[in-house]
């Protein structure tokens, strides 16, 4: 493959010029990234019926009133690209359910399986979510922080615990690389961003994926 390329790249020689040679000849000849592969952490998933369900408190609803439907979508989407043969209860079914119930948090999450008709519901609570730069009213940044539990609708035996599993608090920064955050134009702009790099994050969680090693 490299051979053709650099074929290609001869014959157009004196239509690239000075440093985008250089640069592209680096690109297409530099040695692979070294990867290694990272296990589930969580691994039962395929095959499986789950519903995410989002707890956020009033401050974040009355703030970010699409939040919950929002993620809920993003997470169900990067679970059904990746794990797989997974199925996903639709979102709006769970937000119209969370909507019409309003103690609905006080249900073992367990027993929300029943009302999901799924195997497991997975529980992310909302600790932080915002689009604004903490100190500035003209900057945007978003982050989120979310403790996540994953909950059984059936155990073996009463000694099972719930959740099966379980992470510490997750959290996202973006734009992470810049010292401080974006000017405010859409908050729309920096908030699905966001809520897609958390998704991502999480259901790594779910499936086996590639990573690059760490240099030695």
């Amino acid at each position: 493959m490299r051979k053709y390329l650099l074929i290609i790249f001869l014959s157009s020689a004196p239509f690239v010029a000075g440093c985008d040679a250089g640069n592209w000849l680096m690109y297409v000849f530099a040695p692979p990234i070294p990867m290694k592969t990272i296990e589930a952490e969580f691994g039962d998933l395929p095959g499986k019926t789950v519903a995410v369900v989002i707890f956020a408190g009033p401050e974040i609803q009355l703030d970010y009133n699409m939040a919950q439907l929002e993620l809920t979508d993003e997470v169900s989407a990067e679970l059904r690209r990746n794990v797989s043969n997974v199925k996903v209860v639709d979102a709006r079914r769970v937000i119209r359910y969370q909507a019409e119930n309003p103690r609905w948090d006080a249900t073992p999450p367990e027993k929300l399986c029943k009302v999901f008709g799924s195997d497991y519901v997975m529980l992310i609570s909302l600790m932080e979510f915002s689009t604004r730069e903490p100190g500035s009213i003209h900057l945007a940044r978003g982050r989120i922080t979310a403790e996540v539990n994953l909950y059984k609708a059936e155990r073996s035996s009463a000694s099972d615990e719930n959740p099966v599993w379980r992470t510490g608090p997750l959290y996202i920064i973006h734009p992470e690389e810049s010292p401080l955050g974006i000017p405010i134009e859409n908050d729309w702009a920096v908030r699905i961003p966001t809520e897609k790099l958390f998704a991502t994050k999480l259901v790594k969680k779910f499936y086996k994926h590639k990573v690059p090693k760490d240099p030695s």
